[in-house]
């Protein structure tokens, strides 16, 4: 019964909260250009063998943020996005007294990216344009394909936070420009680069549409 209660009285909060027009959601679902994964050196070590490494420079990217506006032309927000290159690989050859046959077989990195940010707005004339800015959290999974022949070794793995802990942190900067197309939604495009300061490197930049629901 209190477990009730207590969702009741969340939602009514929520409710008068919402009425103020300070909340609003969106998704966004577009590309990313991520420079980490053509960074894999595939060519050091014992030259019989075949490392697959690289993933394509385009890939995907999508997620949700939720904002809450703080001042007439500033808000904070938090959300999630995952990005995915990924990369068909080929290959054949004899490993050992056994043939080995790759055939479209995609190796993929995977980025979980948490955040939390500041915007402000620099222009409301035609289209609203905003600036923002924030820390990042972004826990991976990279998959690789080592074929060494001289050792007839395969290794097909897989490197996350499981395993690896593979978790880095970061900033991202960002530029976003929006237009009203009814009472509740916006419809906009928004440009973020991402920088890992835990590795000090250009992870990754993003081109996304947006679709905000204001309440």
């Amino acid at each position: 019964m209190r477990v009730i209660i207590f969702i009741y009285l969340c939602f009514i909060s929520f409710k008068i909260l919402a009425q103020q027009s300070k909340f609003s959601v969106e998704a966004n679902y577009g590309f990313n250009g991520n420079f980490f994964v053509r960074s894999y050196d595939e060519v050091s070590g014992p030259t019989n063998k075949t490392y697959f490494y690289k993933k394509n420079f385009i890939g995907t990217i999508g997620g949700i943020q939720a904002n809450y506006q703080i001042g007439k032309k500033s808000s904070i927000f938090f959300g999630y996005n995952r990005s995915i290159n990924s990369s068909p690989k080929n290959y054949f050859n004899q490993i050992g007294n056994a043939d080995f046959l790759i055939r479209d077989f995609k190796i993929r990195d995977i980025n979980n990216i948490f955040f939390i940010g500041y915007s402000k707005i620099l222009s409301e004339k035609k289209f609203k344009s905003s600036f923002e800015l924030g820390p990042v959290l972004m826990y991976s999974a990279n998959q690789t394909i080592m074929i060494e022949n001289w050792a007839n070794i395969i290794y097909l793995e897989e490197s996350n936070f499981k395993n690896s802990r593979s978790v880095e942190g970061g900033v991202f900067a960002g530029f976003q420009i929006e237009r009203k197309i009814d009472n509740h939604f916006d419809l906009g495009f928004r440009f973020r680069l991402h920088y890992l300061i835990s590795v000090s490197s250009l992870e990754m930049i993003t081109l996304t549409p947006t679709l905000r629901y204001r309440f």
